[in-house]
């Protein structure tokens, strides 16, 4: 008797199931996960005339080029170099329900990472020599995750508008005559939107870290190293604590500093990480990381507490 008989074992079946799986994790367009500051605020940009059909027209052209520039200067992530930098990347593709990135390893001694994908093209991660030096393979699964949420998110026009209008984006502008005319064209209001935007996708993509990580405890380190330029940063900071000076900094016109900035503050990254870790969301993910004992809040609270600090303009946290 064959065990198996009765069992659809078929790639089709597994196909179909999959599919399933992951289309109960999409709503409204974007996946369970995402920051609801992040879509709000995306929605707003579309609604500012021509503005989206502006960043989609450059994204077409900087994509192929930023690409090549990868390609020419990287090494390329596979199966016979960085194999386990590969596997991370085949292995959170697989999890979120994206393509498998092409991953490139750029000489750096800066800790950075980036992200891009376009509908017609394989999605793209890069990450500096420094973070592969620097961090465990736990801690860099974890940024691997982050940096696949921005795909499965379609972050890139809006990651790519962020950083023309802040500079942080300058090769490759040239390829477009008339772009950094049409950039200062913009008001500041609509920079500040897309500085806004730029910091709350970054909640959505630490909650994509977290989903794939191995454990919440090495997200946390990793986008800590992330923050602080490395491991021995950290040898004296206790994270609890420093999650604690965030309210010192919201009650003080300080904090309008953070306008200028596409990533949040790292104490507010690592508050975010544990309120998500006790969100319902976070365990239709990971069932496996699920405990009888746990007293879990709906995504919306989760949200609504990350929005009480991650609003630059906020002066009360309310995360109790």
């Amino acid at each position: 008797m064959n065990p198996t008989q009765d069992i659809n074992i078929s790639f089709k079946s597994y196909a179909a199931r999959r599919k399933h799986e992951l289309s109960a994790h999409i709503v409204n367009g974007v996946p369970d996960y995402s920051f609801s500051m992040d879509y709000a605020i995306r929605q707003k940009i579309n609604a500012i005339p021509g503005m989206f059909q502006l960043f989609k027209a450059i994204t077409s052209h900087m994509v192929p080029f930023q690409r090549q520039k990868l390609n020419m200067e990287c090494v390329a992530a596979g199966p016979q170099q960085y194999p386990e930098l590969h596997a991370m990347g085949e292995e959170c593709a697989k999890r979120l329900g994206i393509g498998v990135p092409q991953i490139f390893v750029k000489y750096d001694v800066k800790i950075n990472a980036y992200a891009f994908a376009t509908e017609d093209s394989t999605p793209v991660i890069m990450v500096t020599s420094a973070i592969v030096e620097n961090f465990t393979k736990a801690e860099l699964k974890a940024i691997i995750g982050h940096e696949c949420g921005h795909i499965h998110n379609n972050h890139t026009i809006y990651k790519m508008a962020a950083g023309i209008v802040t500079g942080t984006i300058t090769e490759g502008l040239h390829l477009i005559p008339g772009l950094k005319q049409m950039v200062s064209l913009l008001s500041l209001g609509a920079k500040w939107l897309l500085l806004n935007w730029s910091r709350c996708a970054e909640i959505t993509c630490d909650r994509a870290g977290l989903i794939c990580a191995d454990s919440l405890d090495d997200a946390v380190k990793a986008i800590a190293k992330f923050g602080f330029g490395g491991v021995k940063a950290l040898e004296h900071i206790n994270i609890n604590e420093y999650i604690k000076q965030i309210e010192q900094m919201q009650a003080t016109p300080v904090r309008y500093m953070e306008l200028e900035s596409t990533h949040p503050l790292t104490p507010k990254r690592l508050l975010a990480f544990k309120i998500f870790n006790q969100c319902d969301v976070l365990y239709s993910w990971r069932p496996d990381w699920k405990t009888s004992d746990m007293d879990l809040f709906s995504k919306e609270e989760a949200d609504k507490k990350c929005e009480s600090f991650i609003s630059v303009t906020s002066k009360k946290m309310n995360v109790k």
